[in-house]
């Protein structure tokens, strides 16, 4: 056997189901395949179109969708397709693109037929597979009909009892276990607790690829202590967290004990063609380019989940992690182009990002922490400026606008050692002057997005010892969160504009979205918490006892409408082709609309006389 042969068979040994065949069968096989390339964007197999051919994906991805663009299933390296009409005999159901470079090996009907009809196991592997892509075509169909699927708890989408094994287990005696089990991963359990997860594609690349022991346990390879998911998560958030945390498989517990996992191709199936998808594709785009091309789908794609009514918050998490995914990309993009990194560094999201609620409408704010040694290294400063550059202008192209401010990593300004930007902190909080105050409410919501979180992690603690008691500071924080000041009249009627581009209309930003931000920022401050989304922040707030429950319920609720309607009204201006503002005409909206809007408008105004109290911003 050639070496080229040698190679197809050894990929062959690793993926299901070729790697249950006697030696002799496998030893045989590559010489009855072919190898096709198909460029990114390629239509491999059309939804209608007649297909004799098993394909394997050597590298590269493919999406299967119906006839009507639902998204089913998005393969890779390993994985097959085409095998309905080998099973049972018609026409393609199913449309296959290539959404990367893909290589496939290519296997005729004839040489299929004779290994279904010479080995049970290959016929009912894909026999199983093809009445599964149906029954979830049509539970999709279902689920979508019935409300929104990505609400469904992933509990409800096991379909079997949790895989396991045991630290001590050997990788040999796994590997079987996956085979037997035709499962992708095992849970690796201590105690009845997950300690690990071990992936085919851990067998793959760190046992397969480079010769190793087989013999060794389990735990020498898997990947210790991964994210899990309850029981009661919902589809949406189990679909994000994997998007952001990059993992295939997710375990569900309940009560803290393992009962199942979740692959990404089972929420897939549930997030069709939605946003929550658009942030994966993203994160496999070969070029800035296409991050661009894919991110500027955003738009019409938020219009449909305002359209279904999904929360608002949800909806700002969508969107931020589309900005995430494109940052994550086009840092990879320029790694790849610049060589690697002269130190550790950390790129952070700010602002809204870094709160979760980006919305349409919000530009980019970003920022880069540099680990110390950068001071001592030359260049070091030259590459991340490159680096940077690079991110922030594919950011902008990919729909997330350069910052008026030049808040951006970009600005030398905003691309610091870790010492630095403590030094930074201590200067802001220190000597609270207007520019200062500006500058660092921006910071101070702060999120890794790349790299060494443990770098934001140090500036967030000098960021909360150093607010929190002091209390010069926190009042210039409470005056520009009065100065916000809701559109309502001296009766407490809503106030519009009188003139100018807007006239007839009120700011739902600058009038309410802002101000609550700012409350909720300021509260958590004086409290030294760490969290960072408004929501979250009001919540803690209440239970830290800075602010009275029922107020903190009354501004998140006040939030929710706020940001509800501002979506609302982006989505009408995407659908007009109209640019995006914040300004609304209230005689557009219905009278329960704009009974509402004033009660938030009241809430809010009677959240900012509660501190210019407090902090007697009046004297100031």
């Amino acid at each position: 056997m050639d070496v080229e042969l040698a190679e197809v068979r050894d990929f062959l040994a690793r993926c299901a189901p070729f790697d249950e065949l006697p030696e002799v069968v496998l030893d045989r096989l590559p010489a009855t395949l072919s190898l096709r390339y198909h460029r990114r964007g390629t239509v491999i197999l059309e939804a209608g179109a007649a297909n004799d051919t098993l394909h394997i994906i050597r590298t590269g991805a493919v999406e299967v969708s119906d006839p009507d663009g639902t998204l089913l299933d998005a393969r890779d390296e390993g994985d097959c397709f085409g095998y309905s009409t080998l099973t049972h005999p018609s026409p393609s159901r199913y449309r296959m693109e290539a959404v990367a470079d893909t290589l496939l090996l290519e296997m005729p009907r004839e040489v299929f037929d004779e290994l279904a009809a010479g080995h049970p196991e290959v016929r009912d592997f894909f026999g199983e597979r093809s009445d599964r892509i149906r029954q979830d075509l049509a539970s999709v169909r279902l689920a979508a009909a019935g409300g929104d699927p990505l609400n469904t708890p992933v509990g409800d989408l096991l379909v079997r009892d949790a895989v396991t094994t045991s630290p001590a287990t050997t990788i040999l005696e796994a590997a079987q276990i996956m085979s037997r089990e035709r499962v992708s991963a095992l849970l690796v359990v201590l105690d009845g607790q997950v300690v690990g997860i071990f992936t085919d594609r851990d067998l793959r690349a760190k046992v397969v690829a480079v010769g190793g022991d087989t013999a060794e346990p389990v735990s020498t390879i898997m990947t210790p202590d991964p994210v899990s998911v309850d029981v009661r998560t919902r589809a949406f958030d189990a679909t994000l967290l994997q998007i952001d945390r990059s993992v295939h498989h997710l375990p569900v517990c309940e009560d803290g004990a393992p009962v199942g996992m979740v692959t990404s191709g089972d929420l897939l199936r549930l997030s069709q063609a939605d946003p929550v998808y658009l942030a994966a594709r993203i994160s496999r785009a070969p070029d800035a380019d296409t991050v661009a091309t894919l991110s500027a789908r955003l738009l019409p794609l938020v219009g449909e989940f305002v359209r279904r009514g999904t929360a608002p918050r949800d909806i700002g998490r969508v969107v931020t992690a589309t900005a995430d995914a494109a940052t994550r990309r086009l840092i990879a993009l320029a790694e790849a182009e610049l060589g690697p990194p002269p130190v550790p560094y950390c790129w952070v999201g700010l602002g809204s990002q870094a709160r979760g609620e980006l919305g349409v409408a919000s530009d980019q704010d970003n920022a880069l922490i540099l680990d110390d040694a950068a001071d001592a290294v030359p260049d070091a400063d030259d590459y991340f400026a490159a680096l940077a550059d690079r991110v922030c202008s594919g950011l902008d192209r990919a729909g997330f606008p350069f910052c008026p401010g030049e808040v951006m990593a970009r600005n030398p300004q905003w691309r610091r050692t870790c010492s630095a930007w403590e030094q930074r902190v201590r200067d802001w909080v220190g000597a609270p002057e207007a520019d200062a105050v500006l500058n660092s409410q921006v910071f101070f919501d702060i999120r890794a997005v790349h790299g060494e979180t443990a770098l934001v992690d140090r500036v967030q603690r000098e960021m909360l010892e150093r607010s929190r008691g002091s209390q010069r500071f926190l009042a210039h924080l409470a005056r520009i969160a009065c100065d916000w000041q809701p559109p309502l009249g001296f009766l407490r009627g809503l106030v519009v504009a009188r003139r100018g581009e807007y006239r007839n209309t009120l700011d739902l930003k600058a009038g309410g979205i802002a101000p609550v931000v700012q409350i909720a920022r300021l509260h958590a401050l004086s409290a030294g918490l760490s969290e960072v989304s408004t929501r979250e922040r009001l919540d803690a707030a209440a239970t830290a006892g800075v602010i009275a429950r029922s107020d903190a319920e009354n501004l998140i609720e006040a939030f929710r409408l706020l940001r509800g309607l501002a979506l609302k009204h982006h989505a009408r201006q995407v659908s007009e082709g109209k640019e995006l503002d914040n300004n609304v005409d209230p005689s557009t909206l219905g009278t329960k609309d704009r009974h509402r809007l004033r009660a938030a408008f009241r809430i809010i105004a009677s959240a900012q006389g509660a501190l210019a109290i407090t902090y007697r911003v009046g004297q100031m």
